[in-house]
């Protein structure tokens, strides 16, 4: 199958089981994990995690889980459900019925979304292997609608969105892997060679947040004398990795009726009430499992409001053809019956990756929505607080921003020059999700696998850590089972790991 060009790896033995049974199927579960989707799934043979240091599978062992603001470990009952539905469709696999057990599932995926969400009837859900995959939907409805038409394609804070998104928005390969083919990153997708990418930068030189809609003015300007030749995809971001919220674009009439806004939700902090309220507005909406949900690393989907839905299916008879590097990326699976003319157009081949992560997040996502929205906020904010206040007691890190339950955390350099920058930034990142309980001066705290949000550029000579509040962790607040004594550890071993940065990057040096 081309999806499995992707590596069926996992490090170490599998756990010791009551049946082999239980053990091929969890041996199978974790290898579902890393296939279907990009080489960001792809496992470190020595380690056996993904680029971002997450593993496949739960770590529940001497483990605090703070990154979901970039990916997680799948948790226990996300990894568990993952695992039940994985063996209820076991037996279908190699009969001839088992395209249509597999369609059932997925199906099930977007019933579970659209409940969870509370979705209005209508609303069509086309699922993704990542939600950088997720943004050639966008671009493909557009060019339906709009046939021949230039597709101007707005791109907002575009160091602060997910991994690939730049080639993805403008309607390239983002990697050398896709789902189902291998490509040439920044190749165009056949059918995508209409589109013009218009890229804003996340940050001013200064660290300062770019306004989107001062940045694209020019281009905006220049797009209103020529509308009726072209069309637009604008993406608005409300969760960037900082957890800022770019600036929309207020286009001119003429403009505006040929363009589609996209809310790039992809880290799904948003509540409920605020994803409904842009597909109400008419805008598509983009979210994941992976992020604030805590599903393995990576699902996505697009949330497409029921009047476009609608717009799709009135002119399916007369559309041109789906652009044809859209099978690259999805199957009839992905899609809804309610776009059947997409559905003819693609392949059948079942992405078990996509279904599996899908899975796993999918706990989290259906306990979240028992949680209202004036509580959730209010949970939220006093975590964060707590987070803030051991932050500002450490002495040598300062929080620069606190967004939608994502601290982010400047790191003091030991001869007060200033602040640690990216390259420094990336070498602690690992080390927090190790044992380096033997490294120098090590606290007791270096022994916990601290899991972070990846370095983020905020200028050329400082970055930030992320420390971040994900699903798992509300529930277990909002359950009354949370000791905040467990944010501790992250604080404690970053900053004993940003004091003693420079004897304990010799001795990682000298241990390779």
């Amino acid at each position: 199958m081309i999806q499995r060009a992707l590596a069926r790896r996992l490090a170490g033995p599998c756990r010791v089981f009551s049946s082999a049974a239980a053990a091929t199927n969890h041996a199978a579960v974790s290898d579902a994990l890393t296939l279907g989707g990009d080489s960001r799934l792809l496992l470190d043979a020595a380690h056996g995690w993904n680029k971002y240091f997450c593993p496949p599978r739960p770590v529940v062992d001497n483990a605090v889980l703070r990154g979901s603001c970039t990916c997680s470990p799948p948790t226990a009952d996300g990894y568990a459900h993952a695992l039940e539905r994985h063996a209820a469709l076991e037996p279908h696999r190699g009969s001839a019925d088992y395209a249509t057990h597999f369609e059932a599932e997925m199906e099930s995926v977007r019933s579970r979304l659209g409940r969870s969400l509370g979705l209005s009837e209508g609303t069509g859900i086309v699922l993704a292997a990542s939600g950088t995959d997720a943004e050639y939907v966008p671009l493909a409805i557009a060019q339906e609608l709009y046939p021949g038409a230039t597709v101007h394609s707005v791109l907002a804070a575009k160091e602060e969105v997910g991994s690939g998104c730049v080639e993805a928005a403008a309607g390239e390969y983002f990697d050398p892997y896709a789902p189902y083919a291998r490509c040439e990153k920044g190749a165009r997708l056949a059918g995508f060679e209409g589109v013009v990418l218009h890229a804003v930068a996340s940050r001013a030189k200064d660290g300062s947040v770019v306004d989107t809609a001062a940045a694209m003015a020019s281009a905006v300007a220049d797009g209103a004398a020529a509308a009726a030749e072209t069309s637009w995809v604008v993406r608005v971001v409300t969760g960037t990795k900082t957890g800022f919220t770019s600036s929309a674009l207020d286009l001119p009439a003429q403009m505006a009726e040929r363009a589609f806004t996209v809310v790039d939700a992809c880290q799904t902090r948003l509540q409920p009430s605020a994803v409904r309220a842009h597909l109400d507005a008419g805008a598509m909406v983009m979210v994941t499992g992976s992020k604030f949900m805590q599903g393995a690393a990576f699902s996505g989907a697009v949330l497409i409001p029921p009047a476009l839905m609608t717009r799709l299916a009135a002119g399916a008879a007369s559309a041109p053809p789906l652009p044809a590097g859209m099978a690259d990326f999805f199957s009839t699976f992905e899609v809804p019956a309610e776009l059947g003319h997409w559905r003819a157009q693609l392949h059948s081949m079942p992405n078990e990756g996509a279904l599996a992560r899908w899975h796993t997040a999918l706990p989290q996502m259906e306990r979240m929505a028992a949680v209202g929205d004036a509580r959730r906020t209010a949970l939220e904010e006093a975590w964060t607080a707590g987070v803030v206040s051991l932050v500002e007691a450490s002495g040598n890190l300062e929080v620069l921003t606190t967004e939608m339950g994502i601290v982010s955390i400047r790191c003091k350099k030991a001869d007060g020059s200033g602040y640690h920058a990216m390259d420094d930034l990336r070498r602690v990142h690992p080390w927090l999700a190790s044992d380096v309980s033997a490294a120098p001066a090590a606290p007791a705290a270096a022994g916990t696998k601290v899991f972070l949000g990846q370095p983020v550029k905020i200028t050329s000579e400082q970055a930030v850590l992320r420390i971040a509040l994900g699903a798992e962790l509300l529930a277990e607040i909002d359950d009354g089972n949370y000791d905040q004594a467990s944010e501790a550890p992250p604080v404690e071993k970053l900053s004993w790991a940003i004091r003693e940065f420079d004897a304990i990057k010799k001795w990682d040096d000298a241990r390779k």
